[in-house]
């Protein structure tokens, strides 16, 4: 059927393109959902079905076995994974001392509209290669290097601080100078949502600093708060970049597991270690969902 205009010569084309728009809307949604599950959930889902294949002299081939795993919880592995989360652990309580302040301060003190700007500019290291910026701390924390020379040169020690690199306190400052960024711009999506003036009520009330940020700012920004640790956590556990170039001859984490596994030929030991680290990250963030319903994030508060 043809509307036309009130002069009745040209067609309306209004009511026509309403159906393409909601396709075009369908298509939108559609193709991003595809490539998830195409290039994301199923490999995910694939590397559980591969960790439990037989082990073969140059690949894997389909059965069910649980060697992978008893390789992995039955041998120092699993020292070395739950001792690379001890030290995840401390990581993200630095990250979190030193981050989750200046999220605060950049939603409390910086004017809103230079907010965004200022977060971007902790974000811009991520713009450079992982490898160059992990690197890029050997210079700094080596026995030569500018930290112990700046320390000699105040006359603060005497000989240089060997344990700042290729130790584990090497791969903690990695992950810290790796992910600090990530606790900072967590922390100010969840203090995004919270109103200026919850702020300017704690002053009027007399609330100090300490009580303002244990009863006020805290629970309201756990959800992000949560949410950036979990991603320092889960990435201090699988980025193997940091105790291969930061740590010591002891640091082994999961992703250096992983990746000695590949260099094995042992691909059913790999998927293995990369099942479990995918369980422990759907755990945590199952348990954050219940504890903290992450979807509040970028929820206004009232």
């Amino acid at each position: 059927m043809t509307v036309r205009n009130i002069e009745g010569v040209a067609p309306v084309a209004a009511p026509l393109r309403e159906p393409m728009r909601e396709k075009l809307a369908r298509w939108v949604f559609a193709l991003p959902l595809a490539f998830m599950l195409l290039f994301f959930a199923l490999p995910m889902a694939l590397t559980f079905v591969f960790s439990v294949f037989e082990r073969t002299m140059f690949w894997m081939e389909p059965g069910f076995t649980l060697f992978s795993y008893e390789n992995f919880f039955f041998s120092a592995r699993l020292e070395n994974f739950l001792s690379s989360m001890y030290y995840s652990g401390i990581a993200v309580i630095v990250c979190f001392v030193l981050g989750f302040p200046i999220a605060v301060f950049l939603r409390k003190s910086v004017p809103q509209v230079a907010q965004h700007r200022v977060v971007l500019l902790f974000i811009l290291p991520f713009m450079v290669s992982e490898i160059i910026r992990v690197f890029a701390l050997r210079p700094v924390l080596q026995r030569n290097g500018l930290v112990n020379t700046t320390l000699q040169n105040l006359g603060l020690i005497d000989e240089p601080i060997t344990a700042l690199l290729y130790t584990h306190t090497g791969v903690i400052i990695g992950e810290v100078m790796s992910f600090l960024p990530f606790i900072i711009f967590s922390g100010f999506l969840a203090m995004e949502a919270v109103p200026k003036y919850i702020f300017e009520v704690c002053d009027d009330l007399g609330a100090g600093p300490v009580r303002r940020f244990l009863d006020v700012i805290l629970p309201l920004a756990a959800p992000g708060i949560f949410a950036g640790c979990t991603f320092i956590f889960v990435n201090g556990l699988g980025v193997a970049l940091l105790p291969n170039i930061l740590g010591g001859a002891g640091a082994v984490n999961a992703g250096l597991i992983a990746t000695q596994a590949i260099a094995a030929l042992d691909f059913p030991l790999a998927m293995a270690v990369s099942a479990i680290m995918m369980t422990t990250l759907m755990a945590l963030l199952y348990i954050g969902h219940r504890l903290f319903d992450l979807t509040k994030i970028l929820s206004p508060i009232n």
